[in-house]
């Protein structure tokens, strides 16, 4: 009986191996930080929809990989952020509208780009039980010009106990982090 187990259990892990886990980066946007220092600027934010469409897959547990839109996963904490920031935020469908930009008198434009890693120390589930975000954000003035450019890292760590109600526990903690540490950053810049 304990060799049948044994085989099922193997064969099993053989069958699940490789598989793309669909798992979710967005933060609770309510235990974003809010801003010290608000900004009377109108600034708008773009994400090409190549990037709002990008799947990306990483390693989970047990050999399976996971699966995220990163971009339209955090769009929501993105704009959450900037809006706690500035008087008012536009979402750009083009970096070359001139007109949009002049018409809603928008100061800056924010375009994030976003890398990942994760990673899981189990050989039995599946959920990556570290995660890492890193979130860059260029800001153009209204020449073009880069006003401000920032880094930010967020690092997130989940345990079985943890996760097993959450699978995509440790990459919402690693985007709330980033998120966060980028409510700093802006603090902290001229913007």
């Amino acid at each position: 009986m304990k060799l049948l187990t044994n085989m099922f259990f193997l064969f099993s892990v053989l069958i699940l191996s490789g598989c793309a886990h669909q798992i979710s980066l967005n933060p609770d946007t309510e235990k974003l930080q809010v801003t010290e220092n608000k900004s009377a600027s109108v600034v708008g934010y773009y994400i090409s929809e190549d990037d709002i469409k990008k799947q990306v897959k990483t390693p989970g547990g047990g050999g399976d990989n996971v699966s995220y839109k990163p971009y339209k996963d955090t769009e929501a904490a993105l704009y959450t952020v900037l809006s706690n920031k500035f008087e008012n935020v536009y979402k750009l469908e083009s970096l070359t509208d001139s007109t949009f930009l002049k018409d809603k008198r928008i100061e800056y434009v924010f375009i994030p780009t976003i890398t990942t890693q994760s990673s899981s120390d189990s050989l039995f589930t599946w959920p990556p039980t570290e995660f890492t975000f890193t979130l860059n954000c260029k800001t153009l003035n209204n020449n073009g010009d880069i006003a401000w450019n920032s880094e930010v890292k967020g690092f997130g760590k989940a345990e079985f106990d943890e996760f097993k109600n959450d699978f995509s526990l440790s990459a919402k903690r690693a985007t709330e982090e980033a998120f966060n540490k980028l409510v700093v950053e802006l603090d902290q810049s001229n913007l």
